[in-house]
C-alpha cells in the first residue's frame, strides 16, 4: 500500500506476490500442524506498520522481518530437536532454505535502495514489477 500509494508500482507488486507466498507459508505450517494433531490456538495479529518516511526505511523494516522470522524457525526447530520431534525439523528445513535467501534477496535490495539516485530508484522499482509479473507465470 505504501509503495503503491507512491506510484511504486514494481515494488507493490513484488510486495504483493512476497505477501501471496507468506500467506501460502502460513497455511503449509497450519496443516502440518494439523496432521500432526499439534494444539493450534490462532491470536490477533497487529496491524503492520505504515508510517515510513522513505523506501529506505521500508525496506529495513522487510529485512529486520525476514531476520525474525529466521530467528523463530530457529527457535522451533531447537524445540522440535529437545522434544524429539524430528519430522518438523525436517518439515522446517525447505523454510530454512527460503529464508536464507529472502535475507539475501531483500538485504540486496536494502543495499540498492540505500546508495540509488532516484532514476535509479525508478529503475529498480520497475524490474522488481518485472520480476513479480514473472513470479505471477511461473
Amino acid at each position: 500500500i505504501w509503495f503503491r500509494s507512491r506510484d511504486m508500482d514494481g515494488m507493490a507488486a513484488w510486495m504483493l506476490d512476497e505477501s501471496d507466498e507468506e500467506r501460502g507459508h502460513g497455511k503449509e505450517i497450519l496443516e502440518f500442524a494439523m496432521k500432526s494433531h499439534f494444539p493450534v490456538q490462532l491470536e490477533p495479529l497487529a496491524a503492520p506498520r505504515s508510517d515510513w518516511n522513505s523506501p529506505e526505511e521500508v525496506w529495513e523494516t522487510i529485512l529486520a522481518l525476514e531476520q525474525n522470522n529466521t530467528q523463530n524457525l530457529l527457535a522451533i526447530a531447537a524445540a522440535a530437536d529437545r522434544c524429539g520431534q524430528f519430522g518438523v525439523k525436517a518439515f522446517l528445513d525447505p523454510f530454512h532454505v527460503e529464508q536464507i535467501e529472502a535475507e539475501d534477496k531483500v538485504g540486496g535490495i536494502l543495499a540498492k535502495v540505500r546508495g540509488a539516485s532516484e532514476n535509479l530508484l525508478w529503475e529498480l522499482d520497475n524490474q522488481l514489477g518485472i520480476e513479480a509479473e514473472e513470479e505471477e507465470h511461473h
